[in-house]
């Protein structure tokens, strides 16, 4: 399938889905529903380990950075931390795509 065809594909496909939408502004909805599901996603993994651990990641990072915790502490820590690393990252994200001035009145067109 070449390359115009599959923009003519999603183009008609976007018109459908989202009248009156343009592509820019289909794109930064689609890109905004995502973000809004990962930090969803990390947000239960950082309250799953604050259940595990009784504390927020902080003091729990605190107390494994001067001890020598065993490999299922240590691997959590690694997840936690990512978890909240990347909440951050997607709340970032989240008010960036928010604050596109795309205008959300103009036709989906094709580039």
């Amino acid at each position: 399938m070449s390359v115009a065809i599959e923009r003519d594909a999603i183009t008609s496909s976007a018109q459908r889905l989202f009248p009156n939408v343009s592509l820019e502004a289909v794109m930064a909805r689609l890109l905004l529903e995502h973000a809004q599901k990962n930090l969803i996603r990390y947000q239960t993994m950082n309250r799953q380990f604050e259940g595990k651990y009784g504390q927020p990641f902080e003091p729990f990072r605190q107390h494994i950075l001067t001890a020598t915790p065993d490999f299922e502490t240590e691997q959590d820590y690694f997840d936690w931390e990512m978890a909240v690393t990347a909440a951050d990252d997607m709340k970032a994200e989240i008010d960036r795509l928010k604050n596109l001035a795309i205008p959300s009145s103009y036709k989906v067109t094709s580039h």
